[in-house]
């Protein structure tokens, strides 16, 4: 193996080391199903592929003539080891850095274990090959060249006798430092033709020193011969699992095929992929009627809620919001024929299981977050924050306070686990309510399926065209404040990073800011807006309104 192939190999291993250390000082969650993570991924998996070439051709006795008419095994060898180390490289490049999944991780790990066990086989194996051959053949001459003053010894006992006091091994250990010319005696000075004790010393302790150094090369290459067995294991799992991921990420949908911002949902997908005959029996269950029944009857007493106890715009602590009268909707509890008690009541009988994914199921969710939010305020009025002790110890968004069907639910739970896990939509931390002054403004409309796509629209452009909260720019500090919301969620939007933040919120501003920022983008400095947690009640509005 030429010297210069590998050092190229050698800079691609540690190429590849430094990139899977990025593990540790960067993560980009959502980079693997972007667009340009994925083709990452695709091309590195691709990559992985050719190495298969070199395999077949060269234990495929039929094939081997056939195909080395045209690209020799060594050309074979050279794309099997540089394909094999790039296409693990754009591979740990479309992780983003970030493991979603147990078999993502177990990829990774494969992957590097495939390229580092295959790299020791090649290289360090030849080391150890070249080294032995090496050192027999030095063996061989200080062996010939140890007979040679053994001879002239013989002829020279006064000279031998030098070396009787060092016999085993603590004279060996000592002898070198007694040992150093040729002794003087009563017979006079040795024949300088003879060779020296000393020149005996060295010679047996180098023979010594190279026939260990054998011993322990080919010990070495005993076990590291173990690796093309190893190799080869570990290269079919790693196959195996990189089938199974590709499988996945087509099953469970490709996101940069479909548009960013996709209203359907991979739970109502899995429906469309079913039988007529069960679609059919699950759209015609009793249970699904029911539930939809029940969502409509929710959404038509929450609906009235919301418009009854929605204000215009007011200003509550500097920061204009729209706003509800939560003194009012506080009014209805306990009345069992209030639209507050029916809602609860619409609610405990929808089914989760039955409602079939989609808008519908999106905007239910949504509704009932809102809902949730407005009715931990209003069940503990007077209040001036969702996070008031009289509500909760600090953390309302984990109390299960909202009851569906037989189940408790939570805040976070209906935001984490059910819209953004199932939706995977980022407009959706726009749409539910953190009943504060600081969350985006409202219509005097819930949300519905029909219309959601909009909604979701105008609902961030809204706050985005907010300067008191939502988006502005210091055009002379060159600065642009963003709401707190993208700063809390921001790994949802794009890579996550600030360039990302500033895409997302290019894309849904005026056209004058889109202008300013694309003629400032590198020298833009982001900051974000203090996020007001006060509650967004008509009650708390500043007196000059």
């Amino acid at each position: 193996m030429k010297e210069r192939e590998r050092a190229v190999v050698t800079g691609l291993v540690v190429l590849m080391l430094i990139v899977w250390l990025g593990f540790v000082f960067h993560q980009s969650p959502r980079f693997a199903g972007s667009f340009w993570g994925g083709m990452l991924g695709l091309s590195g998996a691709v990559l992985m592929l050719v190495p298969l070439a070199y395999l077949i051709v060269k234990r495929i006795k039929w094939l081997k003539p056939r195909v080395t008419k045209y690209v020799s095994m060594r050309t074979l060898l050279a794309w099997h080891i540089y394909a094999g180390i790039l296409g693990p490289i754009l591979v740990l490049l479309h992780t983003g850095h970030k493991f979603n999944s147990l078999l993502g991780m177990t990829l990774t790990t494969m992957t590097l274990i495939v390229v580092i066990s295959g790299f020791i086989g090649r290289y360090l194996m030849n080391r150890f090959s070249t080294e032995i051959r090496e050192k027999k053949s030095l063996l061989k001459k200080l062996q010939f060249e140890y007979q040679q003053v053994a001879d002239q010894l013989v002829g020279a006992p006064q000279v031998g006798t030098v070396l009787l006091p060092f016999r085993g091994i603590l004279g060996q250990l000592t002898a070198s430092f007694f040992i150093r010319d040729f002794p003087d005696d009563a017979t006079g000075p040795v024949n300088v033709t003879v060779a020296s004790p000393y020149t005996m010393l060295r010679l047996s302790e180098s023979i010594a020193d190279i026939e260990y150094a054998i011993k322990t090369h080919e010990t070495f290459k005993k076990w590291f011969g173990k690796w093309l067995k190893f190799h080869i294991i570990v290269s079919v799992i790693l196959y195996l699992l990189m089938a199974l991921h590709i499988w996945a990420a087509i099953h469970f949908g490709i996101r940069w095929i479909t548009p960013f911002y996709s209203s359907t949902s991979y739970y109502s997908s899995t429906l469309e992929t079913g039988t007529k005959s069960q679609l059919r029996s699950f759209e015609n269950s009793p249970q699904r009627q029911n539930s939809l029944a029940a969502v409509e009857k929710f959404s038509l007493h929450f609906g009235k809620i919301f418009k009854q106890h929605w204000r215009e715009s007011v200003v509550i602590h500097g920061i204009r919001t729209t706003v509800f009268d939560y003194a009012g909707i506080a009014k209805e509890i306990g009345n069992p024929e209030s639209n507050y008690s029916q809602a609860i009541q619409a609610l405990q009988q929808v089914d989760p299981e039955y409602l079939g994914g989609g808008n519908l199921e999106k905007a239910f969710w949504i509704n009932v977050y809102n809902f949730g939010a407005m009715k931990m305020a209003s069940e503990k009025y007077p209040v001036t924050s969702i996070t008031d002790p009289k509500i909760s110890d600090g953390n309302p968004w984990k109390k299960k306070e909202i009851r569906i069907g037989n189940g408790q639910y939570s805040l976070v739970q209906v935001e984490k686990e059910i819209l953004l896990k199932k939706f995977d939509d980022p407009r959706i931390v726009f749409a539910v309510s953190c009943a504060a002054v600081s969350c985006p403004d409202r219509t005097d409309e819930i949300f519905s399926a029909e219309k959601i796509d909009q909604q979701l629209e105008d609902i961030v452009k809204g706050l985005l065209s907010n300067s008191t909260k939502g988006l502005a720019i210091g055009k002379q500090q060159k600065t642009i404040m963003l709401t707190w919301i993208l700063k809390a969620d921001k790994r949802l939007f794009g890579d996550g990073s600030d360039d990302g933040l500033i895409d997302f919120a290019r894309y849904y501003t005026t056209d004058e800011n889109r202008n300013w920022i694309d003629a400032n983008r590198g020298d833009i400095k982001l900051e974000f807006f203090k996020h007001d947690w006060g509650l967004n009640d008509i009650a708390l509005a500043d007196k000059e309104n």
